[in-house]
């Protein structure tokens, strides 16, 4: 039924009253960007690759850093998903699926609401989900594996080339003979494997940052809220920037773990502080990500449902009030639950209810909607009732920012596997023999051909290794920047009198296709010479139209848009352009305007 507008104000006024007792640290307010975004992109520009001859037929180099025009236009698909915190991830693919398709209900199929539905860009999830013929939206122009598993052995390769060149190029051993041969062979492996070794421990970062959090107990938080200036925090700082800087994957998540702890109880109030701090350091140690996806997922909207239901009949009982009803709604099977999931999506070593005050707080919201508007029709008050639960939801639970570190599982498995394990001892052999024999037998050997030569050897032997790391799984790449209205330079870089002068951008990524990955345009399976291709780099950057602050564009009913300039340059599919290719290289850059409609304000994605 459709409420008054005098019942929205009184819904308004109830919601902002709570909002004042009982808003969560964190970002409280969900973004009003959150959602998923799909559109295209035209890329009409791209600067110009060939040096064409004047009429003297003397070259004339087009500048490499303009984009000019082109003959035709590339039409991409483009799609973007922004959660609750504001961050933008994009896509290659997205399901949406319904957690109640084919549930009945008196011989009648259930409706699908807005919190049946899920967004889901991981396929080993599809199972969790009842059978359906489901909506999926899939981008062919972009692909990505996870490039941290491919610098994991580049990091290998690299460590065992250099060791290994100048061991070979320092000794005294007479490599004339096959006995010296042997023995400098053995040597090599001896010194350097286990510095090999290390590097295949330290590349499991997901085990790294669990043993930091250990040290990061309730103890040391108990004393940064009693005082910031604790030694406490210099401690862990230390070991967060030691974290850090031991291995290549230049995990920084412990560092930036300890500033926003400590930035939270700074800012909070002095009987916040305790919350705050737990809260804060919770939402780093929650590397699933379980309180975001239990706020978004199922069983929190079918509690939101019950209790509105449930609150109107309540709420016109004699001598019913807010405190009342809501006790009895905690006691609902939705509710009961609800809480049950919360319970299993809080962080065990930190005192941490974020899910649990969460529910308490929507169904306080509920409660003193309904007893605020119990001389309403029952119906109207369940419809209230439920809006205010909503907008609870919306407005007072806390969202906290995903950290772009945070390993993959596809990572973490390949960081523990057999062929990462093996990998030192096959890398420094290969490298050893390859060096040696460089040295021995090429009396034009070089500093620079001694270490080619273990380089290539040692990415030789672990070519399957390789093959197994492109294959790593990345379903969302993490973008930088603000995704909104008025972020960035929307100007065509060939507009500008010079290059440089555009301004920063709205949102940055890199993506990353290994030479080895099963879609890398260079191979072709079934020619022999084309086995492996070429490390592609996509430097990403999207500029947003309008100016800070800006309401989005109504698309159509329901529909919101924004629109902007999407550039992108790439690596890998010509040779490096511009004056200094080596230290400066430019790639082939294109750019082009694109347009986003947001089809969906879910703002967790594999929530279930």
């Amino acid at each position: 039924m459709r409420a008054t507008p005098w019942k929205f104000l009184g819904l308004l006024a109830a919601t902002i009253t709570l909002s004042l007792l009982a808003v969560q640290p964190g970002f409280a307010q969900a973004s009003p960007y959150r959602g998923l975004w799909i559109g295209s992109i035209s890329l009409d520009s791209v600067n110009e690759v060939p040096v064409p001859l004047d009429a003297a037929n003397i070259p004339i180099a087009p500048d490499p850093e303009v984009p000019t025009p082109a003959f035709d236009r590339a039409d991409l698909r483009l799609i973007i998903h922004v959660n609750g915190a504001g961050q933008a991830f994009l896509l290659k693919d997205v399901a949406i699926l319904n957690r109640v398709y084919g549930q009945m209900t008196n011989n009648a199929a259930v409706m699908a609401g807005p919190d049946d539905l899920s967004l889901v860009t991981d396929p080993r999830l599809y199972p969790v989900f009842p059978p359906q013929p489901a909506m999926r939206y899939a981008s062919a122009a972009f692909d990505f594996g996870d490039a941290a598993a491919t610098d994991a052995l580049d990091a290998l390769v690299e460590e065992a080339a250099s060791q290994t060149a100048a061991l070979t190029l320092t000794s005294t051993a007479d490599l004339s003979t096959q006995g010296g041969r042997v023995q400098l062979r053995n040597d090599i492996v001896a010194a350097v494997q286990p510095d090999l070794v290390t590097i295949v421990e330290q590349a499991d970062v997901a085990e790294a940052f669990g043993q930091f959090i250990q040290t990061f107990n309730s103890a040391a938080l108990s004393a940064i809220i009693a005082d910031t200036s604790d030694p406490v925090v210099s401690n862990l700082l230390t070991a967060a920037t030691d974290l850090r800087d031991q291995s290549f994957y230049q995990d920084s998540r412990a560092i930036d773990m300890v500033n926003d702890v400590v930035a939270a109880v700074n800012d909070a109030d002095p009987t916040n502080r305790f919350t705050a701090a737990h809260h804060t350091a919770s939402s780093y140690a929650d590397t699933a990500n379980l309180y975001q996806r239990f706020i978004a997922g199922g069983t929190f909207g079918d509690m939101i449902a019950a209790a509105a239901s449930e609150a109107a009949t309540l709420a016109q009982d004699v001598g019913a009030t807010t405190e009342s009803v809501a006790l009895l709604l905690r006691s609902l099977d939705a509710s009961v639950a609800a809480l049950n999931a919360a319970l299993l999506a809080k962080v065990p070593m930190y005192t941490d209810n974020r899910s649990v005050a969460a529910v308490d707080t929507v169904l306080q919201s509920i409660a003193e909607a309904a007893v605020d508007h119990a001389s309403e029709p029952v119906g109207d008050i369940a419809d209230l009732a439920e809006q205010a639960g909503r907008i609870a939801l919306s407005d007072m639970i806390a969202r906290y920012p995903l950290p772009t570190q945070t390993p993959t599982l596809d990572y973490t498995a390949f960081a523990t596997s057999p062929a990462l394990a093996a990998a030192p001892a096959l890398a420094i052999a290969a490298a050893a023999d390859a060096a040696i024999s460089e040295r021995a037998f090429n009396v034009l050997y070089t500093t620079n051909s001694v270490y080619a030569a273990a380089k290539i050897a040692a990415i030789n032997a672990l070519s399957a290794a390789y093959r197994d790391a492109a294959r790593v799984m990345r379903t969302e790449l993490p973008l930088e920047g603000d995704f909104a209205p008025g972020a960035g330079d929307n100007r065509p870089v060939a507009s500008l009198p010079q290059p440089s002068d555009l301004g920063a951008p709205g949102l940055t990524g890199r993506v990353y296709l290994p030479a080895n990955h099963p879609t890398n345009p260079f191979r072709h399976r079934r020619h022999p010479d084309h086995t492996r291709g070429f490390d592609i780099e996509r430097l990403i950057r999207i500029d947003f139209d309008g100016l800070s602050g800006d309401p989005l564009e109504a698309a159509g009913y329901g529909v919101e848009r924004i629109r902007g300039i999407y550039r992108e340059e790439v690596f890998g599919l010509h040779k490096p352009l511009g004056p200094d290719p080596v230290n400066q290289p430019i790639g082939i850059r294109t750019e082009g305007r694109f347009e986003l409609n947001r089809i969906s304000l879910i703002d967790s994605l594999n929530s279930f």
